[in-house]
């Protein structure tokens, strides 16, 4: 009977080792949280299901948890958002580098009960089936003592789609941890965070964990490069051409100088960003490092191609300078500001809204430089003649007074 007794005791404690499960939980910010099972027959084989579960507020248009230990590059995503009906939508996405994750039909990964949004807080507990190989940088090693994982929101409103390759604004908040797996092995459950015998072991994002707020940075930045070159340098390029009026020389020059210093702040907080996030490689940075260069001394050559031209009434090398430097990155500098839109993922409406307004002030900063051209060339035709029949009347009076 002893015996008996004992082999049940022994059999029950090992039913209980095997069905308890063990949850380790990373927070990220005081309401941003993953949380991972690693059943124990995948960290014994290092193959088989693992058990994810992502939660925050609905203040955050989609909160993402990744596989990674190189940043965004070749990194395995799971994206969630609201879907507008009160539950979330989960987007496997794989990621290549600093553009936006697109949606991967490979992984092998389901939403599980407990699930939705409550309380404005968006939840998805999720079984990934293969997550030990789903791609090359994301495989993970569920034997080791630990992995690097990735994470990353967006603050702003609602998505509210249940499309899992929705278009995705940039984040806001991101970083990267080093997940400890040993607190997160155990049980053998079909969907561990619905149990209500579950030991969790919670810590603050983990080892090298950065979280690097930049929404400000990208707002002043988009904000501060698309006032200068959509408004400020075209309008000040357009007065000078066809108005007239006094102080006219005066007005352009504020108007570009205002531009000038708006766009080398933009430039500070777009390499700024660039660097510490890994967008430098992108053409949106390549061309506004290029744009800075050469619009750095455009207010010198203003100032010189201004001076010589009230002396002669002519043209130099600054001229030639200044004004052709000036209409090739107005024109450019429109353009990249769409680059930097798609690269930032805003919507779409808000593209077309820049496109339109960049295609006006474009059309008419072009017109106006016509305009310039033939008026100057007109005036310089009309000074020609003058001159042209003014030295012809002071040959005939030489000739009436030599033959006198």
């Amino acid at each position: 009977m002893r015996l008996h007794n004992f082999v049940a005791v022994l059999a029950t404690s090992a039913f209980s080792s095997l069905a308890h499960a063990q949850i380790s939980e990373q927070c990220v910010s005081s309401d941003v949280c993953y949380r991972l099972n690693i059943p124990a027959s995948t960290a014994r084989t290092g193959s088989g299901e693992i058990y994810l579960s992502i939660r925050g507020p609905t203040t955050n248009s989609w909160i993402a948890l990744g596989q990674g230990s190189n940043g965004m590059d070749n990194a395995n995503i799971f994206m969630i958002y609201t879907d507008g009906n009160g539950n979330v939508t989960l987007s496997p996405r794989h990621s290549r580098g600093e553009t936006m994750p697109l949606y991967d039909s490979a992984v092998d990964a389901e939403l599980l009960s407990g699930s939705g949004v409550q309380d404005d807080i968006m939840t998805a507990n999720l079984r990934c089936n293969n997550c030990e190989g789903w791609q090359s940088n994301g495989r993970m090693d569920f034997t080791a003592s630990s992995g690097g994982w990735i994470h990353a929101r967006s603050s702003g409103g609602a998505m509210d789609s249940s499309d899992v390759e929705a278009p995705i604004a940039m984040h806001s908040s991101h970083g990267e941890f080093t997940w400890p797996f040993a607190s997160a092995v155990g049980g053998a459950s079909i969907n561990p965070f619905a149990e209500t015998n579950i030991a969790v072991n919670t810590t603050s994002g983990g080892e090298n964990q950065s979280s690097i707020n930049t929404e400000a940075v990208l707002w002043c930045h988009g904000v501060f490069a698309s006032v200068a070159f959509v408004l400020l340098f075209p309008l000040g390029g357009v007065l000078i051409r066809v108005g007239s009026f006094p102080g006219l020389v005066w007005v352009h020059a504020g108007l570009q100088l205002f531009a000038w210093l708006l766009f080398v702040t933009a430039a500070g907080l777009g390499i700024y960003y660039g660097v510490i996030d890994d967008y430098m490689s992108q053409a949106h940075p390549i061309i506004g490092i290029l744009l800075l260069g050469a619009l750095l001394f455009q207010p010198l050559s203003g100032w010189l191609h201004h001076k010589r031209f009230i002396r002669t009434g002519g043209r130099s090398a600054f001229s030639y300078s200044h004004i052709w430097v000036g209409r090739v990155a107005i024109l450019l500098g429109m353009i990249n500001g769409g680059l930097g839109m798609q690269l930032s993922g805003v919507t779409t409406s808000y593209i077309i809204v820049y496109s339109v307004f960049a295609g006006i002030m474009g059309v008419a900063y072009l017109g106006a430089i016509g305009f310039g051209e033939i008026t100057r060339k007109r005036e310089r035709n009309t000074a020609s003649n003058i001159h042209e029949m003014t030295s012809h009347k002071e040959r005939a009076t030489a000739r009436r007074s030599s033959d006198a």
